[in-house]
C-alpha cells in the first residue's frame, strides 16, 4: 500500500485519549429494566414464571455488589374461566399464588409489557433480606390481594392479560 506523504505523517502521530474522545459526550445506556416492568425469570426455582420489577439497584449493595432486583411474580396462574361457570367456582379459579424474590439482572429477560401496580409499599428490600418469615408471609398475602384484585379488573377490561396467563414456550 502506496501513502502519501500527509498519510504517513498521520500515521507516525501518536493521539491522546482527550483528542480522540473530542466531541463525543458521556452516553450511558439507557435505564430499560425500571419498576413495573414485566420480567421473566430465567433461572432458579421460579424459571419460566413472569414476574414485576419492585425496585431495582443497578450499581448494587454490600451483600450483593451486582446489579440485581426485588421482583414480586406469579408462582401458580388462575385457571380458565367461562361465563356459564357459578361466582363460587369464578373465584376459587380465580386464586393466584405469588413470590417475592431478589433477582441478578443476568436470570432475568424483560419483556415489553408494564404492570401499573403500586408494590413499593407493601415489597420492601428489609423484607426480601430479612431473616424474618412471618413478615414475608404477611408481605405475600398483600402481594396475592393486589394481583387478585388486578385480574378481576383484567376479566373486565382485557388489559393486562398476558401477564395472568401461564407462558407457553
Amino acid at each position: 500500500i502506496k501513502l502519501k506523504r500527509s498519510q504517513k505523517q498521520r500515521v507516525g502521530d501518536s493521539w491522546t485519549a482527550d483528542e480522540l474522545c473530542e466531541g463525543m459526550s458521556e452516553k450511558k445506556a439507557p435505564k430499560f429494566l425500571k419498576a413495573g416492568k414485566v420480567v421473566l425469570l430465567l433461572q432458579g426455582r421460579m424459571a419460566g414464571k413472569k414476574a414485576v420489577i419492585v425496585k431495582t439497584f443497578d450499581d448494587g449493595t454490600a451483600d450483593r455488589p451486582y446489579g440485581h432486583c426485588i421482583v414480586a411474580g406469579i408462582m401458580k396462574v388462575p385457571l380458565k374461566i367461562t361465563k356459564s361457570m357459578p361466582e363460587k367456582k369464578i373465584a376459587k379459579r380465580s386464586r393466584i399464588k405469588p413470590f417475592i424474590k431478589c433477582v441478578n439482572y443476568n436470570h432475568l429477560m424483560p419483556t415489553r409489557y408494564t404492570l401499573d401496580l403500586e408494590l413499593k409499599s407493601v415489597v420492601t428490600t428489609e423484607i426480601v433480606t430479612g431473616n424474618n418469615p412471618t413478615a414475608r408471609q404477611n408481605c405475600c398475602k398483600d402481594v396475592k390481594k393486589l394481583f387478585e384484585e388486578k385480574y378481576n379488573s383484567c376479566i373486565k377490561t382485557g388489559k393486562n392479560k398476558w401477564f395472568f396467563q401461564k407462558l407457553r414456550f
